[in-house]
């Protein structure tokens, strides 16, 4: 580039203002032209421009490699004039893809200068290559410079803003979204302890309904089973009388259809018409179900009379041994039960002041329990007894399957049961806690799913003698 050329840019002048005292932070212009020349004239018709009240700060490169070094150790550049030609003809072009590309610079303003016409037509370069102007260094006159100098340093001021605004728009989320996590586990909190609230009461109001419908059974126990007792014996009876008069009637029938071909043709008829054969190949599984119903029945009303006597009974004292435990390992002997499976671990003799039948139903109920949880597995149950400041503690340990946490409060309610069998009617332990309460004891499990349950007893030896009618009437 001749000297004329690059003084082209003093044909037109403009007055220089003054620099403001407290601005101290310049726009950083890169300079990148082979020709010194140009770096010259440029820093001279720069001198008095001023964007935004501050000055420029200008950084001379005069090769590709020179602006490279140049823009890989500071941030700050603003405006990049950029000469195309330099080392190569397309020097320039390359620096424009390393800005971009490589170091990702893509705030920074990129002015192409040319001394000549490029190969490549202006608006191909605009679209081929992410460049903000072009200029051709002949038009380049004072004033055009300054315009061109104003609006890339605006663009770059906006961009510099945007970035900002993204900036601190990026934090205010980052921060709105640890709140909102905070507030989020605030409420959740608040809610599981509503919840837990919610299901106190509930627990509490199912309590107070089960302890109203026990005070109800009670009362209601002694007239259920009086009133059902007598009607259940008749069905009894009369289904044995029905099930005998029908095995007779078959045995007549087949005794009558043997008699001729004609009779047993027209026995035949009836029975296929009224479907008899199918009534009387059925009827035994018919009637050993309601036998099975009609004992379930009768279970439920012994079960009933005995929570109805654990508040009516007479207490006396007896031998704990002798009188309690050994008529239960009896019982148990006579349902079967293999005592081997029992591990006793028994203390010295003792006296009780008790309902012997009743305390003696509740410790079977406990202990068959407890068989029959560890039954699948066929493992041993241990029964301890032990006297602790006047009372007795009765153990019963299993390993069996154990109760969940949240059904162990279920096991006392009447009908409750887990035991698919018509054998069992939920009473057992709703009776044996009652008999315990009445005796002034209490009844206390603990259970883990997969370890097992211990039940443990506590009674008093002596009774109060209030409200409690011994068997001399004192």
């Amino acid at each position: 580039m001749d000297k004329q050329r690059a003084l082209s840019f003093l044909s037109q002048s403009e007055p220089a203002k003054p620099i403001s005292a407290n601005l101290v932070k310049p726009w950083v212009v890169l300079i990148v032209d082979d020709e010194p020349e140009v770096h010259q004239v440029t820093q001279l018709v720069l001198s008095s421009y001023r964007f935004e009240q501050q000055p420029l700060e200008l950084v001379h490169a005069y090769s590709k490699k020179e602006a490279i070094n140049i823009l890989n150790s500071r941030t700050d550049v603003a405006l990049v004039l950029l000469d195309v030609i330099m080392e190569s003809e397309e020097a320039g072009l390359e620096c424009v893809q390393y800005i971009r590309e490589v170091l990702g610079y893509h705030q920074v303003r990129i002015v192409l200068r040319t001394g000549q016409p490029a190969a490549i037509p202006e608006h191909e370069l605009m679209l081929r290559y992410d460049i903000n102007d072009y200029k051709n260094k002949t038009d380049l006159t004072k004033s055009r410079l300054f315009t061109t100098l104003t609006s890339s340093l605006r663009s770059y001021q906006d961009l510099q803003r945007l970035a900002l605004l993204t900036e601190e728009l990026t934090a205010l989320n980052e921060g709105l979204e640890d709140k909102v996590k905070q507030r989020t586990h605030e409420i959740e909190a608040s809610n599981k302890a509503l919840r837990q609230a919610y299901d106190r009461i509930a627990k509490q109001q199912q309590a107070l309904v089960q302890s109203e419908k026990l005070a109800s059974v009670g009362q209601l126990a002694a007239g259920v089973a009086h009133e059902i007792n007598n009607p259940l014996a008749y069905l009894k009876s009369n289904l044995e009388f029905v099930q005998s008069t029908l095995v007779k009637l078959y045995k007549a029938w087949q005794t009558v259809a043997s008699q001729s071909q004609l009779c047993n043709e027209v026995l035949n008829n009836i029975e296929t018409e009224y479907q008899l054969n199918w009534t009387l190949s059925e009827s035994d599984d018919v009637i050993a179900d309601m036998h099975s119903g009609l004992d379930r029945i009768q279970l439920i009303v012994k079960e009933l009379s005995i929570f109805f006597e654990s508040n009516q009974t007479q207490f006396q004292l007896v031998d704990f041994y002798t009188q309690i435990l050994d008529p239960v390992v009896i019982n148990l002997e006579l349902d079967g039960v293999s005592l081997q499976l029992i591990e006793f671990d028994k203390g010295d003799g003792f006296e009780l002041f008790c309902a012997p039948a009743l305390l003696e139903h509740s410790l079977y109920c406990i202990i068959r329990n407890a068989l029959e949880s560890s039954s699948r597995l066929s493992q041993t149950i241990k029964v301890k007894v032990k006297l602790i400041d006047e009372h007795i503690q009765f153990t019963v340990s299993d390993t069996g399957e154990g109760i969940d946490t949240e059904l162990i409060h279920r096991v006392f309610d009447p009908f409750y049961t887990t035991k698919l069998s018509d054998k069992h009617v939920g009473l057992g332990l709703t009776v044996a806690s009652s008999i315990i309460k009445s005796h002034g004891g209490q009844l206390h499990i603990q259970s883990q799913v997969g370890k097992g349950t211990d039940v443990t007893i506590t009674i008093p030896l002596v009774q109060p003698a209030l409200n409690r009618n011994t068997s001399d009437g004192k």
